[in-house]
């Protein structure tokens, strides 16, 4: 098969899971190629891939609207310059399939030029996820307490309707929205229509990178699977400095420190100040997003970029955003998470974390206001065992998926069922 796999590549969230499905596909005998235009595409040119150039969304803009609580996340004339890019692209490109994570012109554009589309996707983007996005009713449910009247309300059923009304009103309110999604799905005569919740799924397959313990889903179609995360593995050797800090015989917990790609450069300053301050050893990836840190203090090592399947191997706690990816391969090696969101995906992503008992939140609020919550909150990590234990019940979870095989079978049924025009 030729296939061509189209990420967000602003985001190496996003642009990881498809190059370690892509690198699964590939081995498997098939064509592989990407399409995005961010310098982060450089990993693919390491990796042998080809890449074709391809309008996207500029990232600043994106990230802001979002940080800033704007529903109407993209305009009409971004959108359908993206379909049109696409569609020209797979004129000349001629894929088989087209694989895309976090390009939300692609249902769209893959029924207009009939192309089997399958898609990476989080639950939270979805419409079956079971927990609301954005919860309009935390005061009644976080006041249930044991000998509180909601409680028996709870019981009833109460909070599972609470929760559907809730799922209700926030997808309406953020489709109706963006009603650029329907409009267009009407236009071009999709079977089912796009909306904003729904615009990042597949139009034919769409794959969970999630498991269902972290992320739960109500009344999923025979079309949709989990297939556990993707993590990405880059191979990358460990820089010198981390071999020497690892076999150093220091008594001190390391904490890891990886704020992904849509970090707010101040936070990086202010954790690297904490730890220094309070004597603790640690490792901080900046992701390229900040460059004034000290490089040469022998406690806290800072580097652009690192392996961190290297470091959470001696992790006692990671610091990170409250990344889908950062999380899954924190708890893939059983270490607990401590997040500071700043959009809100990653507040969702921390609610489940807190949730399941592996981790706490800090919030942006909070963090400005003292910075005295971070260091609280690691000691807090470090002191309770419960939050270590939680995390390697994930880990046990998560070691029972192979995500990137799990992907390259359902995309190769899928080209199989639609070539016969199933």
């Amino acid at each position: 098969m030729r296939i061509l796999c189209i990420p967000y590549s602003h985001t190496y969230s996003h642009l990881s899971r498809v190059l370690e499905v892509g690198k699964e596909l590939r081995q498997r005998g098939h064509l592989v190629e990407f399409a995005g235009e961010s310098p982060k595409m450089r990993i693919l040119e390491q990796e042998g891939f080809a890449i074709h150039p391809l309008f996207e969304p500029d990232p600043k803009q994106l990230f802001d609207n979002i940080r800033d609580g704007k529903l109407r996340f993209v305009d009409d004339t971004t959108l359908d310059r993206m379909i049109d890019e696409d569609v020209e692209l797979f004129k000349s490109v001629r894929p088989d399939v087209v694989l895309t994570d976090g390009r939300f012109s692609a249902r769209i554009s893959t029924h207009i030029a009939r192309i089997a589309h399958a898609a990476i996707v989080n639950v939270s983007s979805t419409a079956y996820r079971a927990n609301p996005y954005m919860p309009l009713f935390p005061s009644i449910q976080a006041s249930c307490g044991h000998n509180s009247p909601l409680c028996a309300m709870e019981s009833k059923g109460w909070s599972r309707w609470l929760d559907a009304l809730n799922l209700w009103l926030e997808m309406t309110i953020f489709n109706t929205a963006v009603p650029v999604f329907s409009k267009r799905s009407k236009q071009y005569g999709l079977p089912r229509t796009a909306t904003a919740t729904n615009c990042l799924a597949g139009g034919n397959l769409t794959l969970l990178a999630d498991t269902p313990e972290y992320f739960p889903t109500r009344r999923l179609p025979p079309d949709y699977h989990y297939v556990g995360p993707i993590v990405w593995n880059g191979n990358s050797p460990a820089p010198d400095w981390w071999q020497e800090m690892k076999a150093q015989k220091d008594a001190r917990p390391l904490i890891f420190v990886s704020m992904g790609s849509t970090a707010i450069p101040a936070l990086f300053e202010t954790v690297f100040s904490m730890l220094d301050t309070h004597g603790m050893r640690g490792v901080i990836a900046t992701g390229g997003q900040t460059d004034g840190l000290p490089q040469d203090h022998p406690d806290i090592k800072v580097t652009p970029f690192i392996d961190g399947n290297h470091v959470l191997e001696t992790s006692a706690t990671v610091i990170c955003h409250g990344g889908n990816g950062t999380i899954y391969q924190a708890l893939g090696k059983g270490v607990p998470v401590i997040g500071i969101p700043t959009i809100p995906d990653q507040q969702f992503n921390m609610r489940r974390v807190e949730s399941l008992g592996v981790g706490l939140t800090i919030t942006p609020k909070q963090f400005e206001k003292s910075t005295a919550t971070l260091h609280t909150a690691v000691q807090t990590i470090l002191s309770t065992p419960r939050f270590a234990d939680n995390a390697h019940s994930m880990q046990h979870i998560i070691a029972g998926y192979n995500a990137p095989l799990l992907c390259a079978e359902r995309i190769e049924q899928l080209a199989a069922s639609f070539k016969n025009g199933q």
